[in-house]
């Protein structure tokens, strides 16, 4: 029978949204002054069918990278993730894992920012934040895995109690 230890979900910050948000607003004040109040905007102003397509457009951008997750579930078997609205979760199985830790990393320099990323080491499933579980492979032509976490002391708290035997 399979254990949950840890689960945890995060969402990239809302500060990532701020700007297709921004242009959402934008071009539909856009087209609602140009529909509602027949006032052109601009010099040369779009036609209102484009103005239209291009706040449906960034609406459904901006809608569409709020959805967006990373799912961490720690178990007695396996370490499960998935990154992304509409992606299946992935697992490591213990007899896959050479070792487990908790290490802080800086997503920027290490992998030119978050989500889904690599490097020439790992590969990176992160939202934010700087402290991640690193998975490393009996394989070792497998890249290592840096799943990111918000909840650093609990992820650390399980992995001493159940995975002492996979830590450095």
């Amino acid at each position: 029978m399979e254990t949950i230890y840890f689960e945890e979900t995060q969402y990239f910050p809302w500060g990532f949204l701020l700007i297709p948000a921004l242009v959402a607003i934008l071009f539909g004040v856009f087209f609602f002054v140009q529909v509602i109040f027949k006032i052109k905007v601009g010099n040369r102003p779009l036609p209102n069918w484009l103005l239209f397509l291009i706040f449906l457009v960034t609406v459904g951008f901006t809608v569409f990278m709020g959805s967006q997750k990373l799912t961490l579930k720690i178990t007695n078997k396996a370490v499960y993730f998935s990154l992304g609205a509409f992606a299946s979760m992935q697992s490591i199985k213990t007899a896959e894992m050479a070792s487990i830790n908790l290490r802080k990393y800086n997503g920027m320099d290490e992998f030119s920012g978050w989500g889904n990323k690599s490097n020439a080491m790992e590969n990176s499933y992160t939202t934010s934040g700087d402290y991640g579980i690193e998975i490393k492979f009996k394989k070792s032509a497998q890249k290592s895995i840096l799943i990111g976490t918000h909840k650093p002391k609990q992820v650390h708290e399980i992995l001493s109690k159940y995975f002492q035997a996979f830590m450095n």
